[in-house]
This record gives structure tokens, C-alpha cells and sequence, in this order.
């Protein structure tokens, strides 16, 4: 009698554990945000034209540029998802 109790338990744990991540992570979604002000769209894909100070933690592929104050700033040059909703360049 024990051990179908302790199955039961263990079965329903298991179910508990699955269905906890089949729902994905608690909190803000993993969807990637519009956060960029001007952009450029080559061929249908979006990418950020903002120069920054430094590029967010989230950002796979940041390019240093130069400015005319002899200065260097940041482009984050990630795809942005589609109809992204910023300034035209």
C-alpha cells in the first residue's frame, strides 16, 4: 500500500513539474520589444539606427561608432521584430 501511494505522489509531482514548464516562465514575456526610435528596413528586416552610450545587456550584436566629435557610441545592430512602429530613416 505504501508504494502506490508514494507512486501516486510521484506521478502527480511529475505532472505538476510538466505542466509548470510546458506554461513557460513566470513574469515579462521573452518576446523581444520595440525599443528602437529610427530604424532602417533592408529587404524586410528591421534593424536600429539609435546611437547610444552602450549597447543593452540584451543585445547580441553591438557595433562601436565613431561621431564627428571624435567621440565613440554604440548601434545595437539586432534584427527588431516586424511593424516595429519607429521613425524612418
Amino acid at each position: 500500500m505504501k508504494s502506490s501511494t508514494l507512486l501516486a505522489i510521484l506521478v502527480l509531482q511529475a505532472l505538476l513539474v510538466s505542466a509548470a514548464v510546458a506554461k513557460g516562465p513566470a513574469g515579462p514575456t521573452t518576446k523581444k520589444q520595440c525599443w528602437c526610435g529610427e530604424c532602417t528596413s533592408w529587404s524586410g528586416v528591421w534593424t536600429c539606427d539609435d546611437l547610444l552610450t552602450k549597447c543593452a545587456a540584451t543585445c547580441k550584436n553591438c557595433v562601436p561608432v565613431s561621431t564627428d566629435k571624435g567621440t565613440t557610441k554604440y548601434r545595437c545592430r539586432d534584427f527588431l521584430p516586424e511593424n516595429c512602429g519607429c521613425k524612418i530613416h
